[in-house]
């Protein structure tokens, strides 16, 4: 006894070659949703049976259509697991060193500029050439010989006057060997004599 396709389109209410396609496809498509949620493989054989008995009008096959290409949970676990992935490649770039940072200090003016940086705690700033480390020269006759003393603690400068006749000065204010060493950190002008020098934080590089 032969297998009689026709009858078993008849059974089914196949009627024509769009039917079948259309058949086809719904199989297809359930197949493909059971693949999208993860289920197993005998789970999508029985949603392919089902599909082939239960096509009769073209609305299941729209709705098939549309569940096939939703986004399920399961691609979003895929899509998380594919930017940690691009993430921890990334890492190794937070390994660049940052930019300089500033460090030490600068006076500049009256022609000379003066950078106070290294291992020295103590620098003097003085009118006479500069022959000792941590002496800074400022080659001007209103300078004393000694002048002043700066001192760095840190972040911090600090000035202290040594009393000589020219004078020192922070930001227009007078500075008196009494009054013992000031944080001048935040100032913008130190005056030693007559020549005005600005101060600034050095780079690492000067």
């Amino acid at each position: 006894m032969g297998f009689d396709v026709a009858a078993l389109m008849g059974l089914l209410g196949i009627g024509g070659a769009f039917t079948l396609v259309a058949m086809i496809l719904a199989a297809w498509m359930a197949w493909r949703i059971v693949e999208k949620a993860g289920l197993p493989g005998w789970a999508g054989l029985g949603a392919v049976l089902l599909t082939l008995t239960g096509v009769g009008t073209v609305v299941p096959l729209i709705l098939l259509w549309v569940f096939a290409f939703m986004r399920w949970p399961r691609d979003a676990v895929a899509v998380a697991r594919a930017a940690a992935s691009g993430a921890a490649s990334a890492a190794p770039m937070a390994l660049t060193p940052p930019p300089a940072a500033p460090r030490g200090w600068r006076l500049a003016g009256g022609g000379v500029t003066l950078v106070i940086d290294g291992p020295l705690n103590t620098w003097l700033l003085t009118g006479a050439p500069a022959e000792k480390p941590g002496e800074l020269s400022v080659p001007d006759p209103s300078v004393g010989r000694p002048h002043a003393r700066l001192l760095v603690a840190g972040e911090r400068l600090g000035l202290e006057d040594l009393g000589t006749p020219g004078g020192t000065f922070i930001d227009g204010a007078r500075l008196l060997p009494e009054h013992g060493p000031r944080d001048i950190s935040a100032a913008g002008v130190i005056r030693v004599g007559t020549v005005e020098l600005t101060l600034s934080k050095a780079r690492a590089a000067e």
